[in-house]
């Protein structure tokens, strides 16, 4: 029994009831027809004679020997398949070739191969077009399968991908399960969507008036009116000091062990992912704070003595304010007055108790230029007051997450470019993709 193949020239044999096996009747035509076209999309590029001569060569000895034309084909084709120009993205610079442009893009915003029309446009070389690359950017974010640039960027950008490293006490918090931890997610990947498409102001990410909630996760932050399971857009209420990435409960928990919070820690992450302003690393002989699950002193006691000290207060006084500002969330993502401590380590009490009322929560502070804050509400209006540095930092982490190489010192002005492109357009997040793509940065190797 004899199937006639999409390919002129080639035929599916019938060996057994389970499978067909290919056969040629013209087996070197063939098999540079089909390893010209494989090599093209495997490679991200057009091919000449010289890049298919080795893999045809492997072909043709194959078929000396007597092999079938499949297997012949299939020594071919992992050929291809283990070849350093699958394999990595062999960009020659300075400045891209269409092909190495297009698969940046695709890479960049589907984390995916180009596909047939980036190809074309790339072989007829006006892929580096400002209209055409614009239009092409809006092509791909408009896809499905810019889900993927949603997923991997907020993963890499928010630690997202760091959500199980820990599980909360249960005795501590009995309230965390899966079903809170996808609504957080989910939450967390709506809301990036939602700015995205919309075209809405980077500053959103500070602070926003809207989220998406479910009953679950509305319950969590104590927000009333919230019925079933599907996520949905929400106006949040004026007092719920909820809006923004910075009080989501996906983000609160990776920021978080377990058991506790640390101001160090949450601090340090608003620094570097929100900011753009890493502190440096402690020194090597730093005492760590072991964490007080009983009650009896709170972290702003513990971290008095690294404050006090003038080694560690220079590095404490800019890393600790967003962290305390973050202090009245838990390690979940609940809001909270006073801190929960472990009865009788755990044990119950004379009242069946295994968890009480701590001290309370103190999220006031100062940032290191004397503006003070009362709690987390007054800190996001004063890191919204220089929106171009959250733009900027906001800028790098893409032009990262594009290239694969974070932007030096030297690459500063290209940047300043784009904040000021973007400025001009309401610091609008989609409008900040396209600056990023359209950036010489993105262009070169």
């Amino acid at each position: 029994m004899w199937i006639d193949d999409v390919h002129v020239g080639t035929c599916c044999h019938l060996i057994s009831p389970e499978r067909y096996e290919v056969t040629s009747e013209q087996p070197m035509i063939d098999a540079e027809r089909i390893l010209r076209e494989f090599a093209r999309r495997a490679f991200r590029r057009n091919v000449s004679d010289e890049d298919i001569k080795p893999f045809l060569a492997r072909v043709k000895s194959k078929l000396d020997q007597k092999s079938t034309f499949e297997q012949a084909m299939r020594v071919g084709l992992k050929g291809i398949l283990v070849s350093p120009d699958f394999l990595f993205l062999r960009e020659k610079g300075p400045k891209l070739d269409d092909f190495a442009l297009a698969s940046r893009l695709s890479y960049f915003l589907w984390s995916s191969m180009p596909d047939e029309t980036l190809f074309k446009l790339a072989a007829a070389k006006k892929l580096h077009e400002a209209d055409v690359l614009r239009q092409q950017v809006e092509r791909l974010l408009s896809d499905p399968k810019a889900r993927a640039f949603n997923t991997n960027f907020t993963g890499q950008w928010l630690s997202l991908r760091a959500i199980d490293a820990t599980l909360p006490d249960r005795t501590l918090y009995p309230e965390y399960d899966d079903i809170l931890k996808t609504s957080m997610l989910k939450e967390t990947s709506l809301f990036f969507d939602e700015v995205l498409k919309n075209d809405l102001p980077l500053t959103h990410f500070v602070s926003s008036d809207f989220s998406f909630l479910n009953a679950r996760l509305a319950k969590h932050y104590g927000i009333p009116g919230i019925e079933g399971m599907d996520m949905r857009k929400v106006t949040l209420p004026a007092d719920s000091h909820r809006g923004g990435l910075l009080t989501m409960g996906s983000v609160l928990k990776v920021t978080a062990n377990g058991t506790t919070t640390s101001p160090i820690i949450r601090g340090s992450w608003v620094l570097e992912r929100i900011l753009g302003t890493p502190p440096p690393k402690p020194p090597a002989d730093v005492e760590a704070i072991e964490p007080d699950i009983r009650g009896a002193t709170t972290i702003r006691e513990q971290l008095a003595k690294h404050r006090n000290v003038e080694s560690c207060a220079t590095c404490h006084r800019k890393i600790d304010p967003p962290g305390f500002a973050l202090e009245s969330f838990d390690v979940i993502g609940g809001w909270r007055d006073h801190y929960r401590a472990l009865t009788n380590g755990g044990e119950k009490d004379a009242s069946g108790r295994r968890v009480k009322r701590g001290p309370a929560v103190d999220p006031s502070d100062a940032l290191l230029d004397g503006r003070r804050f009362r709690d987390i509400d007054d800190y996001k209006k004063l890191i919204l007051e220089d929106k171009d540095q959250l733009a900027r930092n906001l800028a790098e982490k893409l032009m990262t997450y594009a290239t694969g190489a974070q932007p030096t010192k030297l690459d500063q002005p290209h940047l300043d470019e784009i904040v000021t492109d973007i400025r001009s357009k309401g610091y609008g997040f989609r409008s900040l993709v396209h600056a990023v793509v359209a950036s010489s940065l993105f262009g070169r190797k």
